[in-house]
C-alpha cells in the first residue's frame, strides 16, 4: 500500500464512525482551543500592562527626592545645561501628601480630585492633550496663574451639560479658571484614574497648596530612547554632585525608569501566558488519551479487516501506517476545528475586557502542529499493537 492508499483508508474508517470519531475530538478541541485563547490572553494582557506601565511617560526617567532633599526651580535649567539629551522635563508633585484628594466646588456640586502640579512638557511626556479649550503656558507658570486643566471625569461630574471652559472653580478655598479639558486615557494598573484629576502650573501648586517653591518628584524624556539609561545615569551624578554625596546615595533620592518597570511587567506577564498555556495543555493530553483508548477500541473491532490484509500481502509498516494516520487525521481536524474555537472565545474575551486583540499565526500553526503529534504520540501504541498481530490469529478472530 502507498501513503495515499493508506489516507483514504484512514479517512473512510473515521467517516464509518463519524459519531465517535467527533467525540473522540472533543478533548483535542478543547486542549487547542484553550491554548489558543490562553496564549492570546497573555499577548493581549502584556500589551494592555505595558501601555498602562506608562503611566508617567512612555521612556521617561522619574526621580524622586527623600529624607529632607529637595529640588529647587533652578534646578530645571540646570539640568537641561547638565545633561542636553533631556528632551522633556517637569516636576511632577501633588496635593499634600502624595496622590491624595482636594475638594472641587462648582455651584452646589463637590468632588474629590486628586492635583498635579506641572509644566508644560507633562504633557508632552504623557502624550495628552485638550479636546477643548487648551492647556496652560509657559507665560502662565512664569507669572503663576491660577487656572486649572481637568480631566473627562471633573468635568463630567462638575459640569454635567455645562460647558466648562472659563468656569470658576473653587480649589482649597481659592477660585481656578478653567481653560481645558484633557482627553480621556481611562485607568492605571495601580487602579488610579487618569481622568479623575486636575492639573495646574507647579509654580501655582507649590505656592498655594504646600507652601514652598522645591519639589521632590521630576519626570525627564531623552530625544533618543537609547539614551535613556544615560539620562537615568546622568541625573544621579548630577544629585550626588549636588548634595556632596558619597555614598549610600539611594538613601537622598531615587531614580527610576519606564523600562524598569516595563521588565518587571513583561517578566510578570510572560510567566503567567506560560503558567496559563500549561495549564491549558492538561486538556491536550486528556484528548490524547481519549485518542488512545479510541484507537484501541478500534484496532480490537477491526482485528479480522487486519488479518485479511495482511493475508493478500500488507506488510507491519503498512498497517502502522494506516492507524497511525487515522490517529493524526483525527487529532489534526480536531486541533483545525479547535483553533477557531479558541480564537473566537478569546476574541470575545479581549471585547469585555476592552483588550487589544492579537492574531499570532506562529501560535496558530504551533497549535495544530502539538495537535498533529498528540495523535501520534497517543496514537502509537494503537497502531503497534495492531501492526504487531499475527495474520493467522488475526484471521480467527470473532
Amino acid at each position: 500500500m502507498n501513503l495515499r492508499i493508506n489516507i483514504v483508508t484512514a479517512m473512510r474508517a473515521l467517516r464509518r464512525n463519524k459519531m465517535r470519531s467527533m467525540l473522540t475530538s472533543i478533548g483535542i478541541i478543547i486542549g487547542i482551543s484553550s491554548v489558543i485563547a490562553m496564549i492570546g490572553i497573555g499577548s493581549s494582557a502584556q500589551i494592555a500592562v505595558r501601555e498602562k506601565i506608562f503611566s508617567y511617560g512612555a521612556n521617561a526617567v522619574q526621580v524622586r527626592l527623600i529624607h529632607g532633599k529637595a529640588a529647587a526651580i533652578s534646578d530645571l535649567e540646570k539640568l537641561r545645561q547638565y545633561i542636553p539629551q533631556i528632551k522633556y522635563l517637569t516636576p511632577n508633585e501633588y496635593t499634600s501628601e502624595r496622590r491624595a484628594s482636594t475638594t472641587h466646588t462648582y455651584k452646589q456640586k463637590k468632588m474629590n480630585v486628586r492635583i498635579n502640579f506641572v509644566d508644560v512638557d507633562y504633557f508632552d511626556i504623557q502624550k495628552r492633550s485638550a479636546t477643548s479649550g487648551r492647556i496652560f503656558t509657559k507665560n502662565e507658570i512664569e507669572q503663576y496663574a491660577k487656572v486649572v486643566v481637568i480631566g473627562a471625569r471633573v468635568r463630567d461630574e462638575l459640569f454635567v451639560l455645562e460647558d466648562p471652559i472659563g468656569k470658576q472653580v473653587w480649589i482649597n478655598n481659592t477660585t481656578y479658571t478653567v481653560i481645558g479639558v484633557l482627553d480621556e486615557k481611562g485607568e492605571a494598573i495601580s487602579g488610579e484614574h487618569f481622568d479623575e484629576l486636575s492639573i495646574i502650573p507647579y509654580t501655582t501648586g507649590l505656592r498655594r497648596f504646600l507652601n514652598r517653591t522645591s519639589f521632590d518628584n521630576i519626570l525627564a524624556v531623552p530625544y533618543n530612547d537609547k539614551d535613556l539609561d544615560l539620562v537615568t545615569e546622568m541625573i544621579k551624578k548630577y544629585y550626588i554632585e549636588k548634595f556632596s554625596l558619597i555614598d549610600n546615595y539611594d538613601t537622598y533620592f531615587r531614580v527610576s525608569s519606564s523600562q524598569d518597570r516595563m521588565q518587571i511587567a513583561d517578566d510578570i506577564t510572560n510567566a503567567l501566558s506560560i503558567l496559563l498555556a500549561g495549564i491549558a495543555s492538561i486538556s491536550l493530553f486528556v484528548g490524547g488519551v481519549g485518542i488512545m483508548n479510541i484507537m484501541l477500541v478500534s484496532v480490537t473491532e477491526r482485528t479480522r479487516e487486519i488479518g485479511i490484509r495482511m493475508a493478500i500481502g500488507a506488510k507491519k509498516n503498512d498497517i502502522l501506517l494506516q492507524f497511525l494516520l487515522e490517529s493524526i487525521v483525527l487529532s489534526s481536524l480536531g486541533g483545525i476545528v479547535g483553533v477557531f474555537l479558541g480564537l473566537m472565545v478569546y476574541y470575545i474575551m479581549t471585547q469585555i475586557v476592552q483588550w487589544p486583540f492579537v492574531f499570532s499565526v506562529g501560535a496558530i500553526f504551533i497549535s495544530v502542529f502539538f495537535a498533529a503529534c498528540v495523535g501520534i504520540f497517543f496514537g502509537y501504541y494503537p497502531s503497534k499493537k495492531a501492526a504487531n498481530l499475527k495474520p493467522i490469529d488475526a484471521l480467527r478472530f470473532e
